[in-house]
């Protein structure tokens, strides 16, 4: 009676996983990423890379499921950021705005200066001796040089009050520039202004009022985490039917020796 054949377990040779820093970025027949402008393409090539490292592709199914994976992700992050910019955006328009109510003439002043002593230093020398010295003792408020330059400003058609608002105005763009990069000063007088006008900043987020850009960008958001999870379950079945495929060939039938 002829023996039954056996399954033999036959040794296979593991494919090494690529490394990030070793592993190819990006193959040119799935062409380039659209990156938008200021977008770090070193950020993206490091993405992919480390993404191709995890799943370690065996075919170029699994290469298009990466870079599919690779830009979805990509796609949800922008979306995040912009989100973000947005808010940002929105809130420190509503700042300067409140600034430009609330802001005291004496952080002012700085600015005030600087507008009046170009305006004095286009005046007649024999009108305007020293543009600053004069300048200087308006803003200690001396009755003599404020009354000489307000006549000076109604000699050429300019408002002092106007150009007061002109110089807080700027002053609060610049203010809440320095805020929104946190300088300590600024932090410190907006929060006091804030205080003292019984407001918070979170009221000002809710006052910039974009809940409907940001639902309409969460939507684009969502169908970009949408696509990324389908090409992950995606690549998660092929990479199932790829192990299959390895644990069947980890065996091989040995045929029983012919009895003679």
């Amino acid at each position: 009676m002829p023996s039954r054949p056996v399954l033999k377990r036959r040794p296979l040779k593991k494919s090494k996983p690529e490394s990030v820093t070793s592993a190819p970025l990006r193959l040119t027949m799935l062409g380039q990423p659209q990156l938008l402008e200021g977008e770090d393409p070193e950020s993206y090539d490091e993405l992919l890379a480390r993404i191709r490292a995890a799943i370690n592709p065996s075919d170029i199914f699994d290469e298009i499921h990466a870079v599919d994976v690779v830009m979805s992700e990509w796609e949800t992050r922008r979306y995040h950021r912009l989100i973000s910019s947005l808010l940002q955006t929105a809130v420190l328009a509503e700042l300067e705005a409140f600034l430009q109510q609330n802001l005291p003439y004496e952080p002012c002043s700085d600015r005030f200066g600087e507008r009046l002593m170009e305006t004095l230093h286009d005046r007649p020398e024999d009108e305007v001796e020293d543009a600053q010295r004069l300048t200087n003792a308006y803003l200690r408020h001396e009755s003599d040089a404020v009354e000489r330059v307000r006549a000076i400003l109604n000699r050429i058609g300019l408002n002092e009050y106007a150009e007061w608002q002109t110089a807080r105005n700027e002053k609060a763009q610049e203010l809440a520039r320095q805020y929104s990069r946190r300088e300590p000063a600024a932090v410190r007088l907006i929060n006091e202004l804030l205080a003292s006008s019984g407001m918070k900043m979170d009221w000002l987020v809710a006052k910039a009022n974009q809940i409907e850009c940001i639902e309409r960008i969460d939507r684009l958001r969502s169908h970009a985490q949408s696509r990324r999870n389908g090409s992950l379950r995606e690549l998660g079945e092929a990479l199932r039917q790829s192990a299959q495929q390895l644990e069947d060939a980890k065996f091989e039938v040995i045929e029983p020796a012919s009895d003679k």
